[in-house]
């Protein structure tokens, strides 16, 4: 009795199954909307348990004494290590000497191979590869100075200085009588054409500052900073490189290298490469997949130079990297789905989609009826 009181609430009135009309085309609209009921179910259901990433902006407040890793995987195939510097330095202008960061040298052939027995040498920041300059074991009573001086010059150094003053630099210092028996001729010999992987990480500041890896022995006087390349002109350096990786900070999901993997061909000697490169502080929040974890990082897009210093512009060959920091902070955060949405949004395409295909349904039947009273 209670629940026949109920009944004059009921506004789904039910048609007796007599008056009832079944036609194909229904069918196949019924067919048509569990087909597609499924599938968006299906859809929904995948959305629900993926993990999404959302991205929020904001001013950068974590303090200017962090540190920030530089992680580089850089292969020369046309420089010998035992020619290359690596140089950190800051807008303060303070230079990392003799520190302890790992970074290393790994000798490779003309074809990019390791090569056989050759270990990776570990190199500390600002550490010159090269040997100084040595004298001539044998010298002439009075050495050609190539046309340098009028005077004699019977050491490799003479020679060099003589260029110096006259503004020259020498195309080969292998061509030179008196450097033949020099160390760094000497060098050059025995790594003739063998390349250079660096790899490993430095430590620097979080303000604007560069790291360099260029040929020559590193010099920092009088707040200045310069290679000496042995009298030797910039375009006997081909400094081809290719990127194998250039990071800042730890990686995380998702994290974007937008050099890694290319190659830069200089085509010719005397090449600078500069990367200019803006490095924006990044939080990534582990919301899902480790709750409660959250990873500083950064990130970073670059704007490539090219410099011909062969053709007068200043500089120096080599790669380049000018760094500087972003104010802002990009925070990623891992998001899921709630259930309550997921079930909401289930009742909705369950119901959407019956009450569009009804009223398909009875347009149809609605004008076949009209059709067929019309003939």
């Amino acid at each position: 009795m209670v629940l026949g009181d109920f009944r004059r609430f009921d506004v789904y009135s039910k048609p007796l199954e007599d008056f009832r009309v079944k036609t194909s085309f229904g069918g196949l609209v019924s067919l048509v909307s569990f087909a597609v009921i499924f599938l968006l179910f299906l859809s929904e259901t995948l959305s629900y348990f993926a993990v999404k990433i959302a991205e929020e902006l904001y001013v950068d407040s974590t303090s200017a004494d962090l540190r920030v890793d530089i992680h580089f995987d850089i292969t020369f195939p046309k420089l010998p290590c035992a020619f290359l510097t690596i140089d950190v330095m800051d807008v303060g202008g303070a230079n990392q000497h003799d520190v302890k960061d790992d970074i290393f040298k790994l000798r490779i052939d003309k074809d990019g191979y390791n090569i056989t027995g050759a270990a990776p040498i570990k190199q500390g920041i600002n550490v010159n590869g090269t040997k100084e300059t040595g004298v001539a074991t044998k010298e002439p009573l009075c050495g050609s100075c190539y046309g340098a001086a009028d005077g004699c010059c019977n050491t490799c150094e003479d020679v060099k200085q003589a260029y110096e003053v006259r503004g020259w630099t020498i195309e080969d210092i292998t061509t030179i009588e008196q450097c033949k028996n020099d160390e760094f001729v000497q060098e050059m010999r025995k790594h003739k054409d063998e390349g250079c992987r660096i790899y490993g990480h430095v430590d620097v500041a979080k303000v604007e500052g560069n790291f360099h890896i260029a040929p020559g022995a590193s010099v920092s006087a009088h707040r200045t900073h310069f290679h000496d390349l042995h009298s030797m002109s910039a375009g006997s350096f081909d400094t081809t490189h290719k990127i194998n990786n250039l990071s800042f900070g730890k990686p995380y999901p998702g994290k974007h290298y937008p050099l890694n993997g290319l190659t830069f061909q200089s085509h010719k000697g005397g090449i600078m490469h500069q990367y200019f490169v803006k490095v924006v502080p990044t939080m990534f929040v582990y919301g899902v997949t480790n709750p409660g974890i959250e990873e500083y990082s950064y990130q970073f897009s670059v704007t490539r130079n090219v410099k011909d210093i062969t053709a007068g512009q200043s500089g120096l060959p080599g790669l380049f990297v000018q760094y500087s920091f972003s104010p802002l902070m990009v925070k990623y955060e891992e998001r899921k789905q709630a259930l309550s949405q997921f079930l909401v949004s289930l009742c909705a395409i369950i119901g959407g989609v019956y009450t569009v295909a009804s009223l398909v349904d009875s347009l149809i039947y609605s004008s076949t009826r009209v059709l067929r009273k019309m003939t």
